[in-house]
């Protein structure tokens, strides 16, 4: 009797040049995926931290309206409020004696870190100062501005309107592409 081998069609494994190919197509589709990641991871950092800074505006709100105190939110470098500084980290604190100046009778609330060094965010004043009543002190309105990706100016930033009554308001800006 005769013995018949059989032969597969298809062999197990690949080789070298089929390998390369895929690896090939894999890379060019990974090419086209991270260059469209980058300005998503962007816009991440810029939803995230504005939210987080509306959410700590409004926290220093309640906090002055619940505790009967002056409440600041600022960007604090040697405990002085500077205005330069509100892409770096921001203090929130109950603030009894020098407003805008963090010293011993005050007590830190909340604090929130820098942002991203990609990114700049701005506010026309040294300090947010509110009222026992929930009213920015003085003229501490104003708008804060979040630019991500500031240096490239190529993506829409969003803006934190503080209104004379201490509310927030979130709205997107075209302010980052000048």
């Amino acid at each position: 009797m005769k013995k018949y081998t059989h032969y597969c069609l298809f062999q197990q494994g690949a080789t070298l040049i089929e390998s390369m190919v895929v690896i090939a197509i894999i890379s060019v589709l990974l090419h086209f995926a991270l260059f469209e990641f980058k300005p998503l991871l962007a816009k991440n950092r810029l939803d995230n931290h504005t939210h987080l800074l509306k959410r700590t505006l409004g926290i220093s709100r309640y906090n002055a309206m619940q505790f009967n105190s002056y409440t600041t939110v600022c960007a604090l470098v040697n405990n002085r409020c500077q205005q330069q500084h509100w892409h770096k980290a921001i203090s929130v604190f109950i603030d009894h004696d020098e407003i805008g100046v963090f010293d011993d009778n005050d007590r830190i609330i909340y604090e929130i870190e820098q942002v991203n060094h990609h990114d700049m965010l701005t506010y026309p004043r040294p300090s947010v100062t509110f009222r026992p009543d929930g009213t920015p002190l003085g003229f501490n309105n104003g708008t804060f501005i979040y630019c991500p990706e500031y240096k490239k100016a190529s993506l829409t930033g969003l803006a934190i309107s503080v209104s004379y009554t201490g509310r927030t308001r979130l709205k997107q800006t075209k302010k980052c592409q000048m």
